[in-house]
C-alpha cells in the first residue's frame, strides 16, 4: 500500500534498488501505480542479479557508505519499514543526523503490527534515563498506516511537499 500511495500522490520512491524483500514489494507497488522509482544499489548486488526492473533509474555504487549517501542525498523524507540490522542502522543514522541538525527532513516509523514497539520503548527509556532529550524523541513520527506515513512526511516538509521518499 505504501508504494501505491507514493505513486498516487506523485512522489518518487528512492530505495536500495533490489528486487527482493519488503522494499522490492514497495517498489513493485509504486511502479504498478505508475509511480517513479529510483534505486541506489551496490555493484555487487547488480553482479549477483539482485537489481530491480531494468526500467528503474539506478545508481550503482561500490560500497555501503556511498549507497547510504546516495539514499540520503536523494530523499526529501524517510519512512522506515520493518527490517533487519541494516534497517536499524540506517534509521538510527538518519535520526541522529536530525538530532544533530544535519538535516530537517521528516522521519516516520511505519510501525506495522507493532514491529517497532520494542525500539520505541528503548528510545523512551533512553529519554527517561537522560541519554536522549524528549525533544529529540519528538523528531520521530510513528504510525501504523502507510497512507498516514506519507501524509506525515508531507506535513513535516513545511510549505514545499517532498517529491522523493527514501524507504
Amino acid at each position: 500500500m505504501l508504494g501505491a500511495e507514493l505513486a498516487r500522490r506523485g512522489h518518487v520512491l528512492v530505495y536500495g534498488g533490489a528486487k527482493i524483500g519488503l522494499m522490492g514489494a514497495v517498489a513493485d507497488a509504486a511502479l504498478s501505480g505508475g509511480g517513479a522509482v529510483r534505486g541506489v544499489i551496490l555493484q555487487d548486488f547488480i553482479d549477483r542479479g539482485d537489481v530491480h526492473h531494468p526500467g528503474i533509474e539506478m545508481e550503482s555504487v561500490d560500497d555501503m557508505r556511498a549507497r547510504k549517501a546516495g539514499l540520503d542525498g536523494n530523499g526529501d523524507a524517510f519512512i522506515t519499514l520493518a527490517g533487519g540490522l541494516g534497517t536499524l542502522e540506517e534509521f538510527a543514522e538518519m535520526l541522529s543526523f536530525r538530532q544533530l541538525g544535519f538535516h530537517h527532513r521528516p522521519l516516520v516509523l511505519l510501525n506495522t503490527a507493532g514491529f517497532f514497539d520494542s525500539l520505541l520503548e528503548w528510545i523512551d527509556g533512553a529519554v527517561t534515563a537522560g541519554f536522549v532529550r524528549a525533544e529529540h524523541r519528538d523528531l520521530l513520527a510513528v504510525t501504523d498506516d502507510p497512507v498516514r506515513a506519507v501524509t506525515l512526511c508531507e506535513e513535516g516538509a513545511g510549505t514545499e511537499a517532498p517529491s522523493k521518499f527514501h524507504s
